[in-house]
């Protein structure tokens, strides 16, 4: 197949060109004759398939609780709305639960499924500070623990790519030098300060959840984790652009400071992709009204939209079409290492690609090369 005459996401930028897909692969980007199976890609631009690693859920499902049939449903929702490939996430909850989910992603990650690829899991808890839980139940909170990480990625088939801590737990600074390298560590849900962030990424962690929610708000006299992630270099930092999370100012703002950086999630819970009304995210009650997920004490609970739609809205508030999608393709590649095969165009990458509209109205979705509906 060649789709010709796309304004393909290159680098960074969109370049007017044609791409060539064979069994599964992008074979050749450049001028290419017309010949075979040709999709028209004039006016249109030609995107990587989007990545979400950090979403807990959609269409009434959650990885931390539903089926194999619940996570084949969330998997074909993805994929209908260019999302190719996530992060099964899961949420803090009751341990015998904690180890089904991760049984029955496994299960499900092994199985055929006409949605999108399971790159692995983010295991969002239960390692996290009860002064910043959020939407995590409390009583299930603990210090980071290496048996209990071991035990967790063995029932997953060693699924679990990223880990989301609050270094200031007991042993949690020993829990990043004793995992750095091997799994993507996240500062998440915690109390910490600069200085301890910089220790925290000095130790082995690169990586940041949700930023600026469950932290301390930057002041100019302690900037905690946002100024640690401003200053160091190979961290990335997670960032909720529905207009909720964070004000559009703050998302203009971090664009504008560190875009290479930023890595667009949605924190999506079950809601996502249903009306508003009740559910249930880690064992909490959530009430979602005009699109805000909420707990019964009003705390923020995830979201209810998806990450395309996160970087549309992201379009909309200001930032540069090329580092909004930059923000949910290639650097969310890269911040998990997958970037050789995903969330990016040139030879040899999966052919996972979507057509989208210059405003960036879904046309068409290719996961391997096929095209989808």
């Amino acid at each position: 197949m060649i789709i010709k005459q796309a304004l393909v996401f290159l680098n960074g930028e969109f370049t007017k060109t044609d791409v060539r897909v064979e069994n599964g692969v992008i074979a050749e980007v450049g001028t290419l004759e017309a010949t075979g199976d040709v999709a028209d890609g004039e006016g249109k631009l030609l995107l990587p398939g989007l990545l979400e690693i950090h979403s807990h859920g959609c269409v009434g499902e959650d990885f931390s609780t539903s089926d194999e049939k619940g996570v084949e449903k969330m998997r074909r929702y993805y994929l209908e709305n260019g999302i190719t490939s996530v992060l099964a996430t899961t949420m803090t909850e009751e341990p015998g639960r904690l180890r089904r989910a991760m049984e029955t992603i496994d299960r499900a990650a092994k199985g055929t499924s006409e949605g999108c690829r399971i790159l692995g899991i983010n295991m969002e808890g239960p390692f996290l500070s009860p002064a910043k839980k959020g939407a995590h139940d409390e009583q299930y909170l603990k210090a980071p623990s290496a048996e209990l990480l071991e035990e967790l990625d063995a029932l997953s088939g060693h699924r679990i790519k990223l880990v989301d801590l609050a270094p200031e737990l007991p042993g949690g600074m020993d829990f990043i030098r004793q995992y750095a390298g091997k799994k993507v560590l996240s500062l998440a849900h915690t109390g910490i300060g600069y200085d301890e962030a910089i220790a925290a990424f000095d130790a082995g962690a690169n990586h940041v959840t949700h930023l600026f929610n469950a932290m301390n708000d930057p002041k100019h006299r302690e900037p905690g984790i946002v100024g640690a992630v401003c200053d160091r270099e190979n961290v990335f930092a997670e960032f909720i652009c529905d207009g909720i999370h964070n004000h559009p100012s703050i998302i203009r703002m971090m664009f504008a400071v560190c875009p290479e950086k930023l890595v667009l999630i949605s924190d999506s819970m079950s809601a996502c992709g249903m009306p508003d009304g009740d559910y249930e995210l880690g064992g909490l009650a959530v009430t979602v009204q005009n699109g805000k997920a909420t707990l019964r004490d009003g705390t923020i609970a995830g979201s209810a939209v998806n990450v395309f739609t996160c970087m549309k809205r992201a379009v909309s508030f200001g930032v540069p079409l090329e580092q909004a999608v930059a923000a949910a393709t290639q650097n969310p590649a890269n911040s998990i290492g997958v970037s050789d095969q995903y969330g990016v165009i040139r030879p040899g990458a999966a052919a996972d690609l979507l057509l989208t509209t210059p405003d960036l109205a879904l046309c068409q979705v290719w996961l391997g090369g096929v095209p989808q509906k």
